[in-house]
């Protein structure tokens, strides 16, 4: 997209009420979800950051300190083809695709292979990039090879990995992030909705089984949780 079709996309953004806006913004999504590979995601990620942080990386990355919302908000509307989770990764893989100009031109990697080095510094996901591109490495192999360069940077720095307990903490609020739009979901009105009301309720105590259990131990007694979370949001933000 062009500079002067993104300078009257923020221009006409900007004149729109918030709900107006999101309004819009869905009807976008919508449109682009009929998209296929990763200009799918970059399509997504560059219409979040233009029309909600004015097309800079660096507002949305405070988005929680300035109390921007825009996104949960997006996210919440039952129309809204994608959740919380996947907007964000979407932004995310478009910022580092703009400092990573050779993604364009590879033919296996995907949206999904970007997303799973975004932990990596920017000078080392170019190259392994380049090499998953060459040996046509899968997704969980990426991932598998940027643990273990996670753990040998943090090796090197003599700063310890995430441990589990962390680990586990980031998962859970990201199944949070998860619940809450598939709550928002669910019909109210329908011959199926019953039966999903009640798939979504077994899930939910399901998971407070897992919560009763996690508590019983003393690392995820509530004071500790609170002192792990920001490693986790940190590391998986």
């Amino acid at each position: 997209m062009s500079g002067s079709v993104l300078g009257s996309l923020e221009l006409a953004a900007s004149r729109l009420p918030d709900s107006q806006l999101i309004e819009h913004v869905v009807e976008e999504l919508k449109s682009i979800e009929r998209r296929s590979g990763i200009e799918r995601t970059l399509a997504i990620g560059e219409l979040i950051l233009t029309r909600f942080f004015s097309g800079n990386p660096a507002l949305w990355r405070d988005r929680r300190r300035n109390k921007n919302n825009s996104i949960r908000r997006l996210a919440n509307r039952t129309d809204c083809p994608f959740c919380r989770s996947a907007l964000n990764e979407a932004v995310a893989v478009y910022v580092a695709v703009a400092d990573l100009p050779c993604a364009r031109t590879f033919g296996h990697i995907s949206a999904s292979h970007i997303a799973s080095v975004l932990r990596l510094e920017a000078d080392q996901r170019s190259a392994i990039l380049e090499r998953a591109e060459q040996e046509r490495w899968s997704v969980r192999e990426l991932r598998q090879r940027v643990v273990s360069e996670r753990r040998a940077q943090g090796e090197r720095r003599g700063r310890p990995s995430m441990d589990d307990e962390a680990r586990v903490i980031a998962k859970l609020q990201h199944l949070v992030e998860e619940l809450e739009h598939a709550s928002a979901t669910v019909s109210p009105a329908g011959p199926s909705s019953a039966a999903r009301s009640s798939d979504l309720r077994s899930v939910v105590l399901n998971l407070g089984r897992v919560l009763a259990m996690l508590e019983k131990s003393s690392v995820y007694r509530p004071s500790v949780i609170a002192a792990r979370s920001d490693t986790a949001r940190r590391q998986f933000a």
